[in-house]
């Protein structure tokens, strides 16, 4: 593969760390929703009616968190890829390992199929995209193509 091949993998592969870290970090509205906005969403996508426990708000919520912490950390890492490059890596083994495992725990809920297919599937994609990405780059010569 040619430095262009490899500078263009580089720039995709940063694009899409950016833009997955910041739809992300949208993840963050969520935290502040009142509960009856949350019981209204829940039945909403067909959910029924969502439990009227402190745990069940607290899970919400905090669930929320993790993915806007995990959308900041991946936004920040898209700005300087050369440094945290084995982290980008990492990036994606974890999310091919999420989306499997979300996939796993969808059918066992059991979970409406659109959210079988909305949530596990594109994780696991968006991971091997990661990592065939990754390896498609040689952050060495995407270094001089591409300012950090």
């Amino acid at each position: 593969m040619n430095p262009l091949q490899q500078s263009v993998s580089f720039r995709i592969l940063r694009v899409l760390l950016a833009v997955t870290g910041v739809g992300l970090l949208l993840a963050v509205v969520p935290i502040f929703f009142p509960a009856s906005v949350i019981n209204y969403l829940h039945q909403q996508l067909g959910l029924g009616e969502f439990p009227d426990a402190a745990i069940a708000f607290y899970l919400a919520r905090s669930t929320s968190l993790l993915y806007a912490v995990h959308g900041a950390l991946m936004f920040f890492v898209s700005f300087n890829l050369v440094r945290y490059w084995p982290l980008v890596r990492l990036f994606g083994f974890l999310h091919v390992v999420l989306g499997l495992t979300m996939l796993g725990i969808d059918f066992s809920a059991p979970m409406p199929l659109y959210w079988i297919i909305g949530e596990g599937m594109p994780v696991a994609a968006t991971g091997l995209l990661i990592l065939w990405l990754w390896n498609r780059s040689n952050p060495a010569v995407c270094q001089s193509s591409v300012k950090d």
